[in-house]
């Protein structure tokens, strides 16, 4: 997963798995898209000051680490005491700029994160992630959550990752939301439950995350966990992508290539 301070998602390129499916016997559409996602500086949807970026993740499991990140994650709040950062927002902007080793921050002059961030160190980032996240910044919460669904920084940990995407959609997060619900339908870290990724999807969407309508859509196109409606679902990929989310496009035209030519 490559940090980015924007947020774009990253989708796998439409018909790439085209040979394996039709090597495994499956018909001749292409699944929808997945997607991996990225950290992120965006605001909760209740913080009018920033306008919400969007990331999502598609995440594994693992349950073998949670002993030792017991331990861990007391260590993680120790390191992340010694930041100075003292604002939550500062923190989670810093974390991403230390996430990608961005040679300076745009945040002007005399700044003390103008200069910071001169080399990637996943290790800090998680630690400026948890600052913030202790410091009340949903996004911080997300980005931590991200760390320890893809082991960067931190070892891998999905029930970890799926309490901090809950704290994040809790802080009013939208993206936060979207994470958890992905979770949820995948059963990483958390028994599946595609009920309350619906339910979780359609919060994160009404509240601005194209990724989560993308993600809501997936689940009408498909029927799983919701009464199959196609029309529901082209809704869906099209706001998606009229949001400028790629995957969201990308599924827009697969859905519309299996709809019947009378309803396209």
């Amino acid at each position: 997963m490559q940090p980015s301070v924007n947020g774009n998602s990253v989708s796998k390129p439409l018909g790439s798995d085209r040979a394996s499916a039709a090597a495994a016997g499956n018909d001749e559409h292409e699944s929808f898209t997945p997607v991996v996602g990225a950290w992120s500086e965006a605001a909760p949807w209740n913080d009018t000051s920033l306008r919400s970026r969007r990331v999502s993740i598609l995440a594994g499991v693992s349950l073998g680490f949670l002993a030792v990140l017991a331990v861990g994650g007391a260590l993680l709040r120790q390191g992340a005491s010694a930041e100075s950062c003292s604002e939550g927002a500062d923190c989670n902007r810093l974390g991403v700029l230390t996430s990608r080793g961005a040679p300076g921050s745009p945040l002007g002059s005399g700044s003390e994160l103008s200069a910071a961030a001169t080399a990637q160190d996943f290790p800090r980032a998680a630690r400026l992630f948890q600052r913030a996240c202790d410091l009340g910044h949903a996004g911080g919460c997300n980005n931590l959550g991200l760390a320890f669904e893809s082991g960067q920084g931190v070892p891998q940990d999905y029930a970890r990752a799926f309490t901090l995407f809950e704290q994040a959609c809790g802080g009013g997060f939208a993206e936060g939301c979207n994470n958890q619900g992905a979770l949820y339908e995948h059963g990483q870290g958390v028994a599946v439950n595609l009920g309350d990724a619906q339910r979780l999807y359609a919060q994160a969407c009404n509240h601005g995350s194209a990724l989560g309508c993308s993600n809501l859509g997936v689940l009408y196109a498909e029927g799983r966990g919701v009464v199959a409606d196609p029309a529901q679902a082209v809704q869906l990929f099209t706001e998606a992508c009229s949001a400028g989310l790629s995957v969201g496009c990308n599924n827009l035209v697969e859905a519309q290539h299996r709809a019947p030519p009378a309803a396209r």
